[in-house]
């Protein structure tokens, strides 16, 4: 059901709850996870709820099916951790707004207000941990009210959840078995307090490691889809993008991929890929003396050469083959006598 490298089974085959019926979702959810008002938005409701119970840590994953927006009531008794499989899901807690990609973590910790909105077809794998393990964590550290795991601690937190997870399929009744499990959930929370920068005298995020992080969630998620894609397109110009291609390279859904081009570049996902293919055309057939217009459309990905010049002259308002005679006319006057 994911694309992301870690084994779901465990979690998917312990389904409390399928329904159609937002009236009767909306109350498992509420018992399950927290209190919270909740609006449908568009779409048809296609509601799941997985459940898995470790020792102190429930992992759930849920979908929704629709568009909604959530609004939780806050609590002192657990944090709740967010992993992204499908969608994208908008987060605003205590004034700070950011966007949750597929394969992205947050944790979220409210001291005043939380809201999120769901785009339709998301789905979340969930943490629900006791804010007693985190107390008892990493030299009595605690999490800020909001946050994002950073990229480069993501496999080793995926890492962890896979043996979470697996600890629900193993010798349960095995003595010992509850403290290793219990060993390991604190080792997942020692793992997320390092990762949101704290520090092992216990003292709270710096100044300016607070400023980095408020500043990673305002920016980063709502520029780093585009930034994705285009790195993505760059490296591989001339391979054969399909919009779900497009869309996993930018680490978001087909649908969410149009809207972000739109709203970025203001044109579509497809479109973005030809132009940034007619660029580097240009460029080559301006600079490089020993390089054809076949050669070029057919290494850049343009199976059909008419529609190659048609584009390349809507872009640059001139013939492939024109760029090129004017590229060595200069040539040809910059040729000592």
């Amino acid at each position: 059901m994911n694309a992301y490298p870690v084994n779901l089974a465990p979690l998917y085959h312990r389904c409390i709850f399928k329904s159609a019926s937002r009236v009767d979702f909306h109350e498992e959810t509420a018992r399950e996870l927290a209190e919270h008002r909740l609006r449908w938005r568009e779409g048809d409701a296609d509601t799941v709820l997985y459940k898995a119970d470790l020792g102190a840590i429930e992992v759930y994953g849920l979908r929704y099916g629709a568009e909604v927006e959530v609004t939780p009531r806050p609590s002192n008794d657990f944090v709740v951790v967010h992993w992204g499989l499908r969608g994208l899901v908008e987060m605003v807690c205590d004034g700070q707004r950011a966007i949750l990609l597929p394969g992205q973590t947050s944790w979220i910790s409210p001291r005043r207000s939380w809201n999120m909105r769901w785009q339709a077809g998301s789905e979340q794998l969930i943490l629900k941990v006791p804010k007693s393990l985190v107390s008892s964590g990493r030299g009595n550290e605690s999490l800020p009210s909001f946050g994002m795991l950073p990229a480069r601690f993501e496999r080793q937190w995926l890492a962890l959840v896979q043996m979470l997870l697996s600890t629900v399929t193993g010798p349960t009744e095995t003595d010992g078995y509850d403290e290793w499990v219990g060993q390991l959930e604190r080792l997942a929370v020692d793992f997320l307090l390092i990762g949101v920068g704290g520090v092992s005298s216990g003292r709270h995020l710096s100044e300016r490691q607070t400023a980095s992080a408020h500043e990673a969630i305002t920016c980063e998620p709502q520029r780093l889809p585009i930034e994705r894609l285009e790195n993505a397109i760059s490296d591989r110009l001339g391979a054969q993008w399909s919009i779900n291609d497009l869309a996993d390279a930018a680490g978001v859904s087909p649908r969410a991929l149009q809207m972000i081009c739109q709203r970025e570049r203001a044109i579509s996902p497809t479109d973005l890929l030809r132009n940034m293919r007619l660029d580097a055309a240009h460029r080559r057939l301006k600079t490089s003396s020993f390089v054809s217009v076949t050669e070029t459309a057919l290494e850049l990905g343009f199976g059909h050469l008419g529609r190659f010049s048609s584009y390349y002259r809507e872009r640059f308002g001139e013939l492939p083959s024109e760029t090129c005679t004017r590229r060595n006319a200069k040539a040809v006057s910059r040729t000592p006598k």
